[in-house]
């Protein structure tokens, strides 16, 4: 017996709703592509045939499916999922609270901390230093103002 998709049903406020992301200016191409996948799903259409039509892949396809056909009944277009993947395993929120300490203190050639000094003090890539100076919300461009 050959698999059968989950129809999609969608009610009229829904389609109304996912209409007006699709031709929204303001939204993004992702939603406008989320809210297509689900509006031809509901017409019935193949996940082959959106998939080919929206130039995607087919997975992303039975995934939005199955967000609107599962037990998410309120599922939305800005749906972005559990965050999936390996857990952080260099810029923890220790990790941080160090480099954050390391910034307040005197730097050893008694300059100014860079980048790259912070990275080789706390022995991280200087791409990790950058990224984890960022989360941080710290400027090292940014002249200090004295009292």
């Amino acid at each position: 017996m050959p698999w059968v998709s989950r129809p999609v049903v969608i009610s009229e406020t829904q389609r109304k709703e996912l209409m007006r992301i699709a031709r929204s200016k303001k939204s993004s191409e992702v939603e406008k592509c989320r809210a297509l996948i689900v509006l031809l799903l509901a017409e019935g259409l193949k996940n082959t045939d959106i998939a080919r039509r929206l130039h995607v892949h087919e997975n992303t396809v039975v995934k939005w499916r199955g967000r609107w056909t599962g037990d998410n009944h309120n599922a939305t277009i800005d749906d972005h999922g559990v965050l999936t993947g390996r857990p952080r395993s260099v810029l923890t929120p220790d990790k941080l609270e160090k480099i954050k300490a390391l910034i307040e203190t005197t730097p050893p050639d008694n300059k100014r901390w860079t980048v790259r000094s912070i990275g080789k003090a706390m022995n991280l890539p200087v791409a990790t230093a950058q990224r984890a100076l960022q989360e941080l919300g710290i400027n090292l461009t940014q002249k200090i103002k004295s009292i």
